[in-house]
């Protein structure tokens, strides 16, 4: 009897350890499951949400800075930005032929700590220009990330007439990107005068 018992212990040890590796892999029957074309509108829908973001913080942008090849460079991005709005529209319309999203994201744009945003009040306007460039610098390399990994999404989901399309926006992403990189020495150059007269000024006034 006592044989017995401990069979049956050890059968139903073994049973429920079974059951627990059962749930562990079934996968989630939760929500709806999507179609390939359906979850890559969800992706497109996501991107055009933060190129819509995008043109209004590219506007301001021109219109605050007085670096005059920034601004050009600013407008010729708007007018590339406005065309990728423009083709993640047609491929979402393509893909469902429904309406897409309007709705704007939030830019992945860091906000100072509370102890520094006091500092960020005092800046010059040199200083807030190099800050403008370092957070465009920031939205460019985000986007890069975003339309690489599409370009990969596609690809998987076999959607390859999105493919050149997604292929063109990333270009231009590294685009911007490298040109910021590359003239931000020239712009620190130029700028510099106004922030060591700043910096000056501060040390005669402590005196």
């Amino acid at each position: 009897m006592a044989k017995n018992k401990t069979n049956k212990s050890k059968s139903g040890s073994s049973t429920r350890k079974t059951r627990r590796r059962a749930n562990v892999r079934a996968p989630s029957r939760k929500g709806k499951r999507l179609t390939p074309n359906q979850k890559l509108t969800l992706y497109l829908n996501d991107a055009l949400a933060i190129e819509n973001a995008a043109v209004q913080r590219l506007q301001t942008r021109i219109k605050q800075t007085k670096i005059e090849n920034a601004k050009q460079r600013l407008e010729l991005h708007l007018k590339e930005t406005k065309d990728q709005q423009n083709r993640l529209k047609q491929l979402i319309l393509d893909l469902n032929g429904r309406s897409p999203t309007k709705d704007k994201a939030q830019l992945p744009i860091p906000a100072p700590p509370k102890s520094l945003a006091k500092i960020v009040g005092t800046m010059t306007p040199a200083e807030l220009e190099l800050k403008g460039a370092k957070e465009d610098a920031i939205v460019e390399n985000a986007e890069i990330i975003i339309y690489d990994m599409l370009t990969h999404l596609a690809q998987k989901m076999n959607a390859a007439h999105a493919i050149p399309v997604l292929t063109q926006s990333l270009s231009e992403e590294r685009s911007m990107a490298d040109w910021i990189r590359t003239n931000t020495p020239d712009m620190v150059i130029q700028l510099w005068p106004e922030i060591e007269a700043s910096v000056t000024a501060s040390e005669e006034d402590q005196s």
